[in-house]
C-alpha cells in the first residue's frame, strides 16, 4: 500500500485514487448485500415500489426469486444455504418456519437519513413472499406485542439495538411491512401521482427490468470535509467533483451467464460529468497495467487474476449530459475470486 501511494504523485492520479475508491465501496456494499439474497426475468419494479410510501431519498429493489433463479447464480460453487450468524433470527425461523433464502421473493425498502444521533430513525420496508400469518402472531406474542392500528393487526418487535421498536404489518396474504418506530400511519398516507413529486422514485422508473437496485440522494458534504492521503489542490478539486455528484444509482441485471452490474453518478453539470468520467479511465488503465505486471502475477491467485483482469477488460466507462456510467459485466468467474484475509497491524 506504501509502494502505490508513493507512485501516485500526480495531482489526477490522486484523485481517480479516491473517487475508484468510492466505487469500489459502493460495489463491496452491493455485492455483500446482493448476493445474500435471487435475476431471470426480474418482476416489474414499479409495482413493488408503489406499497411504499413517497419522499425517501434512498431507495433498494431486490428480486431474490429472479437472482436464485438466475444461471449466473447457479454457478457458484457453494450450493449449500446461506447462513446467518444471528440468534434472533434463528430463533425466528424455528418459531415461524420463515427462511428467507427460500420463502423471500423480492423487497424494497425506503429510507431517510437521521437528523441526529437522537432523532428516530425513519425506514420502510416492503417483503413479499411465503409468511405463516398465524406462526408470527404467536411469536409476536411472545416476544412483541399486538395493537390495531389503522384498521391493521400491528406487531411490534424491540430493534436490535433495544432503544425502539419496529413495526410489522400484513399488506396482503404475500405482502408484509416493516416500519421503523411503533406506527404503521406512514404506510397508509396520500402517495403522489407524478414521478417528478418523488425524484427518487422517477429514477428508480427508469430501471425497469433491473433485479436489483440501490438509488440514493447524495447529502450535502459538509464545508471541511477532505479526503484522506490527497492533500492541498487535488484535495479541494476531488471535493468539488464529490459535491457535484448529486444521485448514486447501483443497479444489475442477469444476461445469460452474466450478471451486468451498473453503477451511474448524476452529476449538477456535464463538465464535472465529463472529468469523472477521464479520472474513471486513468484508473482503469492503472488498473490493468498494474495486473498485467510480473509481481503481481506472481503474487495473486490465478484465478483471482484471471477474473479481475475480465472484469477491467470489460468495464466500459461512459458520459452523457450530466450521467457518468460505469458498465461491468461479471462472469462466473468472479465467484472464483479469493478475498485474502487481512493481517493484523
Amino acid at each position: 500500500m506504501n509502494l502505490v501511494k508513493h507512485r501516485m504523485r500526480k495531482n489526477t492520479f490522486q484523485i481517480g485514487t479516491a473517487i475508484a475508491g468510492c466505487a469500489i465501496l459502493a460495489g463491496t456494499l452491493f455485492y455483500l448485500s446482493f448476493f445474500r439474497g435471487r435475476i431471470a426475468n426480474a418482476s416489474p419494479v414499479p409495482e413493488l415500489l408503489a406499497a411504499l410510501p413517497a419522499g425517501a431519498p434512498t431507495l433498494v429493489y431486490l428480486d431474490l426469486a429472479a437472482v436464485r433463479a438466475s444461471s449466473f447464480y447457479q454457478h457458484r460453487p457453494d450450493k449449500g444455504p446461506l447462513a446467518i450468524p444471528n440468534k434472533d433470527y434463528s430463533e425466528f425461523v424455528r418459531s415461524t418456519g420463515f427462511d428467507f433464502e427460500k420463502d423471500l421473493d423480492g423487497v424494497v425498502i425506503a429510507s431517510w437519513p437521521t437528523p441526529s444521533d437522537k432523532e428516530p430513525r425513519k425506514s420502510v420496508t416492503i417483503a413479499e413472499g411465503r409468511f405463516d400469518r398465524a406462526k408470527i402472531r404467536d411469536y409476536a406474542r411472545r416476544n412483541g406485542k399486538l395493537e390495531q392500528q389503522q384498521g391493521h393487526e400491528v406487531f411490534l418487535f424491540p430493534s436490535g439495538d433495544q432503544k425502539g421498536w419496529n413495526s410489522v404489518t400484513f399488506l396482503d396474504d404475500h405482502r408484509l411491512a416493516l416500519v421503523a418506530g411503533t406506527s404503521v400511519a406512514i404506510l397508509f398516507a396520500a402517495h403522489p401521482d407524478n414521478h417528478a413529486a418523488d425524484p427518487a422514485r422517477e429514477h428508480a422508473a427508469r430501471l425497469d427490468g433491473a433485479a436489483a437496485f440501490a438509488v440514493t440522494n447524495v447529502p450535502p458534504l459538509p464545508d471541511n470535509a477532505g479526503v484522506s492521503g490527497v492533500q492541498g489542490a487535488a484535495s479541494a478539486q476531488l471535493m468539488s467533483l464529490a459535491r457535484s455528484v448529486q444521485w448514486i444509482t447501483l443497479a444489475a441485471r442477469p444476461e445469460g451467464d452474466n450478471l451486468r452490474v451498473s453503477l451511474e453518478g448524476e452529476c449538477d453539470n456535464s463538465s464535472d460529468a465529463r472529468q469523472i468520467q477521464s479520472i474513471l479511465e486513468v484508473m482503469r488503465m492503472f488498473g490493468r497495467a498494474g495486473l498485467e505486471s510480473p509481481k503481481t502475477s506472481q503474487s495473486m491467485d490465478p484465478a483471482t487474476l484471471s477474473a479481475l483482469q475480465t472484469l477491467l477488460s470489460n468495464a466500459e466507462v461512459t458520459q452523457a449530459a450530466e450521467r457518468v456510467r460505469i458498465l461491468i459485466e461479471v462472469t462466473p468467474d468472479v465467484w472464483k475470486l479469493k478475498i485474502p484475509a487481512q493481517q493484523p497491524h
